[in-house]
C-alpha cells in the first residue's frame, strides 16, 4: 500500500523497504493509543513513537489492521485478551494454579479487573502529560527519541533478563536515559529497518470533549506555552 500526495485524512506516514506507505488514524485510534501510553509507564513519549512504529513495522508486513487495535493488542494495560475473560489472563490463572500461587492468582484477577477499567478511561480523565505526548505527535510538533524501535518492556532487572533470553533477536536500542523501575526500554528486531514515521493531518482526529465515558466529564487542562495554549483551545 504506497501512499499517495492526494490522500485525505489523518495518516500515519512510513517507509519501509525503499516505498512510503500509509495507514488511516481515526480519533478512537488516538484515545487508544493516548490509553496505552498512559498506563505502560515512562518514558511516555518513546511508548508513543514505539508504538506508532510498530503499527507501521506490523503494517508493513501484511497486517490489515487499524492502528488502535495493533495498539491494544501489544499494551497490556489495556489489552483485551488480559482482561478476566481473556484467553492470556486464563492461561496465565492456570499457571499460578499449577504452581499453587494462590497470591499471585488474586493479584492477576485484580489486575485483569484493573485493565477494563483502564481501558474505558476517558480522554478527559487522562494525565495531562500523556495528552501533551500526544497532541505534539498527532500535529507534528515531536518525532520519535528511538528511531526503529518496535517493542519495549519493563526495564526491571529479572523481567528484562527472562524477557531478552525468549526474544534473542530483539536488538536493545539505549534511548540514553538509563534503566529503573517504572521504566521501559526499548528495541527493535534485527534487520529492521522502519523509519521516517510520522503522523499527517493529526489536528482533526485529537479526541475530543465528546469522547468521554457516559457521566464522566473532567477540567480543562493547561499546557506550558501560548502556542500550546491556543492549539488545545478547541479541546477543551
Amino acid at each position: 500500500m504506497q501512499s499517495s500526495a492526494n490522500s485525505k485524512g489523518a495518516r500515519l506516514v512510513w517507509q519501509w523497504a525503499g516505498h512510503w506507505y500509509s495507514l488511516p488514524v481515526a480519533a478512537s485510534d488516538v484515545l487508544t493509543l493516548a490509553r496505552a501510553v498512559e498506563f505502560e509507564g515512562a518514558p511516555r513519549d518513546a511508548v508513543a513513537w514505539t508504538l506508532l512504529q510498530r503499527a507501521a513495522y506490523v503494517r508493513s508486513h501484511g497486517r490489515a489492521v487499524s492502528v488502535g487495535r495493533l495498539v491494544e493488542q501489544y499494551a497490556q494495560p489495556i489489552n483485551p485478551a488480559w482482561f478476566p475473560t481473556g484467553q492470556k489472563h486464563l492461561d496465565e490463572m492456570a499457571r499460578l494454579e499449577r504452581l499453587g500461587d494462590a497470591a499471585g492468582a488474586r493479584a492477576e484477577q485484580a489486575r485483569a479487573e484493573l485493565r477494563v477499567t483502564r481501558a474505558k478511561t476517558p480522554w478527559a480523565s487522562l494525565s495531562e502529560e500523556t495528552r501533551e505526548v500526544i497532541w505534539r505527535a498527532m500535529t507534528g510538533q515531536s518525532k520519535s527519541p528511538i528511531p526503529g524501535a518496535v517493542h519495549y518492556w519493563a526495564s526491571r532487572g529479572p523481567d528484562f533478563l527472562s524477557n531478552q533470553a525468549k526474544r534473542p533477536e530483539l536488538v536493545l536500542l539505549d534511548s540514553g536515559q538509563g534503566f529503573g523501575p517504572g521504566r521501559n526500554v526499548f528495541f527493535t528486531e534485527q534487520g529492521t529497518r522502519i523509519g521516517s514515521v510520522r503522523v499527517e493531518d493529526g489536528h482533526g482526529v485529537l479526541p475530543g470533549a465528546d469522547m468521554v465515558l457516559a457521566g464522566v466529564g473532567g477540567p480543562g487542562f493547561i499546557v506550558a506555552g501560548v502556542l500550546a495554549a491556543l492549539a488545545w483551545k478547541w479541546l477543551t
